[in-house]
């Protein structure tokens, strides 16, 4: 094994000894960060910053009171009521078809086992205490 290294050794040896060293020109670093700088601005980086929490649990609560509302209001019956033909038309392909899912959704949750809401708040609760528990590492 020494062997091949001492032969690796001097076979580079005898390569450096063959080579000579240049010297860059004086405006060589100038030039380097030219060609750099002109990479940087044709190519520009751009960050995607991600959507903070305090957005998601907005849109979160938007979207869970509209559920409420409509499930909660019976908005599809409250429509249905009105003579208007534009309303009726209205009802009958957005709002009654949106209430539909929404009422089987709601049903089919309901029927889940328990042990499936268990997991769900357990793995809820190992997110928010790793989110303390970084912010408390992170303040001492």
């Amino acid at each position: 094994m020494q062997k091949d290294d001492i032969y690796k050794d001097k076979f580079i040896k005898q390569l450096l000894s063959d080579v000579e060293l240049e010297q860059p020109s004086n405006d060589f670093t100038k030039n380097v960060m030219d060609d750099v700088m002109q990479d940087w601005l044709t190519n520009s980086v751009s960050v995607k910053k991600k959507m903070p929490i305090k957005n998601l649990l907005i849109i979160i609560g938007i979207v869970f009171l509209a559920v409420l509302i409509l499930l909660g209001t019976d908005v599809h019956s409250l429509v249905a009521s009105w003579e208007n033909p534009f309303v009726k038309q209205l009802n009958s392909i957005l709002i009654q078809p949106i209430h539909d899912v929404l009422l089987s959704v709601v049903d089919r949750m309901f029927s889940l086992p328990r042990i499936v809401y268990i997991i769900i708040v357990a793995g809820i609760s190992l997110v928010v205490f790793d989110g303390f528990a970084k912010k408390m590492l992170h303040q001492s």
